[in-house]
């Protein structure tokens, strides 16, 4: 028992890099996270159909296998006291912007397991994504939001992210409104 006036230790968290050997773990947490993230909490109405197309392609073995072969890609695994709890992905940019330039990166996909929001491991891998993206020369940074996620997109607009376009993000047979954020 912590001494009278004592304060608890911080809970265990930390960060790594992905290796092949977490293409499974990746597409487990991915799966669930978007899960957790776009159905449970932002309660977007995708039918299981458009889940069944959509999952596999975005968060199969092969998808995640072939971005950790790239070099020009990183994943980040957080952990809390162990066990993962979300990840992140960065690397050159991929969105389609008119002011979009090579060398240019994005901030892929950043996801947190419902049970670890609020720990401070999203700040951490948040960091590190975007210090990983800074450190490889990209000058600028985009990420893509779904409209509805008002949380996130204040998030960004504190992190100094600025709304310059929009697009369609495609999920079987839904098409979902998204805007493109860009920090110069």
């Amino acid at each position: 028992m912590p001494a009278r006036g004592a304060t608890t230790p911080p809970m265990s968290l930390s960060i790594r890099p992905a290796t092949a050997d977490d293409a499974a773990l990746l597409s487990r947490l991915g799966e669930q996270t978007y899960l957790e993230t776009f159905v449970d909490e932002l309660k977007i109405p995708y039918s299981q159909s458009d889940l069944a197309s959509f999952l596999p392609d975005a968060y199969g073995v092969p998808t995640i296998e072939r971005f950790l072969a790239d070099p020009r890609y990183q994943h980040f695994i957080v952990e809390h006291e162990g066990a993962p709890v979300g990840y992140s992905l960065v690397g050159p940019n991929g969105l389609d912007h008119p002011d979009a330039q090579p060398g240019d990166g994005e901030l892929k996909r950043i996801y947190l397991v419902r049970t670890a929001q609020g720990l401070g491991a999203g700040k951490m891998i948040w960091d590190v994504s975007i210090d990983w993206l800074e450190r490889a020369g990209h000058r600028r940074i985009w990420l893509g939001v779904w409209s509805g996620n008002l949380k996130a997109q204040r998030f960004y607009e504190k992190n100094g992210f600025v709304k310059v376009g929009e697009y369609t993000f495609v999920v079987g047979e839904t098409r979902d409104h998204e805007f493109i954020f860009r920090r110069d």
